[in-house]
């Protein structure tokens, strides 16, 4: 399929080459007196198939990566609807400080996150409460001190399970 595209072009390039070199300006204004309507149809229908392919391919391309790809995670990782909320709390709050592969969050302020969640806790409850208890409590280690309870309730879990389900993938 990509083949063909790409030959489709290729040979449409050479036929525009071919034809602006047919007889250079002036052979170019001479054609143009001697043109039949038959050709002068032809040449409309060219310019309208080139534009209607302009059109389409771009919209072929769009259609085809509208899935829904907000489930998944770096690592190939696939998210829960409250993960993916936690993520979207994570981006806003966290990933200032926080350096999260999974948000492309590079902060200097607090813990990698990949290495103190991902790689040192094995169980994703443990994950998921060493998070939530961080929210709630707030952490003064490190160059800054976290606010406790940045978020609450429902938030704070969905963060959570976001942490836990990504961190060190």
């Amino acid at each position: 399929m990509v083949i063909a595209f790409v030959l489709f072009w290729i040979l449409v390039a050479v036929a525009v080459f071919f034809a602006a070199m047919h007889g250079g300006a002036r052979g170019a204004r001479a054609s143009l007196h001697r043109e039949s309507r038959t050709g002068n149809r032809l040449i409309l229908l060219g310019v309208v198939v080139l534009f209607a392919f302009g059109i389409a391919v771009p919209a072929v391309v769009l259609a085809s990566n509208s899935s829904h790809k907000a489930a998944v995670a770096s690592g190939g990782v696939h998210l829960t609807a409250r993960e993916i909320k936690g993520r979207e709390l994570f981006a806003r709050s966290c990933a200032v400080c926080h350096t999260l592969q999974a948000v492309r969050s590079v902060g200097r302020t607090g813990p990698n996150l990949d290495v103190r969640v991902g790689e040192q806790i094995s169980t994703p409850a443990g994950r998921t409460a060493l998070v939530e208890s961080a929210i709630a409590e707030g952490r003064a280690r490190g160059l800054g001190q976290m606010p406790a309870l940045l978020y609450q309730g429902k938030e704070a879990k969905d963060v959570a399970e976001f942490v836990a389900a990504v961190a060190g993938h």
